[in-house]
């Protein structure tokens, strides 16, 4: 194993508590995050209007775009298209540009705008974003709300590795004037140019990771129509199957695509998550190996392989595969979980607790990890500590019924017979037929 944790109970407080002080000063250590205000005012000016035009002088639509650099704006093919010159506009001026790079493949196109002088703006990278993490959205507005930019705040909903970095997928929904704006983290950084589809029936936002524009420089000005089933169109369609829970309809795409290409590691990771959301477990498995296979720092594949090893009771394995996930991204509050509820299955509470409460140090408000901890807490019989766990579960989730009837069966365990009745009132309301039980077995002699 690559994590220490006590096994002796006597041992058990001293550490409980040395994990969480060393997680308050890595929190302290952590970035400072800004505000959206505070991101939009500073990154906006780099956002600009896109209007190309086709051969025969004809707006082709409106899109966004981002100044990288003096000259340069990045943006999507689509809102390209058969362009090879139009206009880039910022709030009192108009500028004329041209098409100077295009990867149809990757959807990006870079213009060439004379005269454009760059506001400053700082490259991030999208290789080390993770699901949930907060962004933020920067687009301008079509031409009835004068094309101002606008920013929408979302977290990342998706993520696959893809050509070298992570192909991003975003809760927001942006207007289609806002394709080819910027996608920001929370420090204002570019991590990625937006992309609005319509896919599936439905409206989707994703973002084409910031690492791939050096890819640009390398690519004479081509068409830029996009090319035919390339690998974005085959992400795209796999996230909006996943979306709609069309788990039979993602397993079909995604055999397709690994036989059409067996080192598509996105591929695989789809294979595995349609078994596994048909509870076909042990057909997920080899899929997110081969997965891990491909892109062995995967660590969304990894945790999903744990998950699948937990669900068929190989709690060794699912711990391996959880520890190496967190190597990968030691920040993630669902992995620590995981690992909780799988030590907790496996009866070692003092290891289930650590976890529970790294997870905790990370995403506080969770009230499942709460309500695991008291649990575990329970377990362990120290029913103070059970006690608290459970007040904080109901403080963050008030009508969580389930988590008030065992508050009370804590406060049972130490005869705190007032509070017991408090909670059988908050019972009445929330759960009667719940309540009743309650009051049979704990509160009547």
């Amino acid at each position: 194993m690559i994590f220490i944790y006590p096994v002796v109970l006597g041992a058990f407080l001293y550490g409980m508590i040395l994990p969480l002080a060393v997680a308050n000063a890595t929190a302290k250590a952590r970035h400072v995050s800004e505000t959206p205000d505070q991101i939009f005012l500073r990154v906006w000016p780099s956002v600009v209007a896109v209007d190309m035009v086709d051969a025969g002088g004809n707006r082709i639509g409106p899109g966004s775009g981002v100044l990288i650099g003096e000259d340069e704006v990045i943006t999507t093919c689509q809102v390209v298209k058969e362009g090879k010159q139009g206009e880039v506009r910022k709030p009192g001026s108009t500028f004329k540009a041209v098409l100077q790079y295009a990867r149809p493949d990757l959807d990006l196109c870079q213009l060439r705008v004379p005269r454009m002088q760059a506001v400053p703006i700082v490259l991030g990278t999208a290789k080390k974003l993770r699901t949930g993490q907060r962004v933020y959205a920067i687009g301008t507005q079509g031409a009835r709300e004068g094309r101002e930019p606008i920013l929408s705040d979302g977290v990342i909903s998706s993520l696959r590795p893809y050509q070298g970095s992570q192909y991003i997928e975003i809760s927001a929904l942006v207007s289609p004037a806002s394709s080819g704006g910027g996608l920001f983290d929370d420090q204002g950084r570019l991590i990625g140019i937006l992309s609005r589809r319509f896919i599936e029936g439905q409206h989707l936002t994703f973002a084409l990771p910031v690492d791939w524009i050096s890819k640009l420089a390398k690519e004479e000005p081509t068409a830029s129509a996009p090319a035919k089933k390339n690998g974005i169109n085959w992400l795209s369609h796999a996230l909006a199957l996943e979306k709609k829970a069309d788990w039979h309809g993602l397993l079909k795409l995604s055999r397709q695509e690994v036989k059409r290409n067996p080192a598509n590691a996105a591929a695989w990771f789809s294979v595995g998550t349609a078994f596994a959301n048909l509870k076909q477990y042990d057909q997920a498995i080899p899929a997110y190996r081969e997965a891990i296979h491909n892109e062995t720092e995967y660590g969304d594949a990894w945790h999903s392989l744990g998950v699948a090893y937990a669900n068929l009771k190989e709690y060794d394995n699912a711990i391996r595969a959880y520890e190496d996930a967190l190597r990968m991204q030691p920040d993630n509050a669902g992995i620590w979980y995981d690992l909780g509820n799988t030590y907790y299955n496996i009866k070692q509470y003092a290891y289930a607790v650590h976890a529970y409460r790294d997870a905790l140090s990370i995403q506080p408000a969770n009230p499942d990890a709460w309500y695991s901890l008291g649990n575990t807490y329970d377990a362990l019989k120290l029913y103070g500590e059970t006690i608290e766990a459970y007040r904080e579960t109901v403080r963050i989730q008030p009508e969580n019924a389930e988590a008030w009837y065992s508050l009370g069966v804590a406060y049972a365990r130490l005869d705190e017979r007032d509070k017991m009745r408090e909670v059988y009132q908050t019972l009445r309301k929330l759960d009667p037929t719940r309540a009743e039980r309650y009051f049979n077995t704990y509160i009547l002699p």
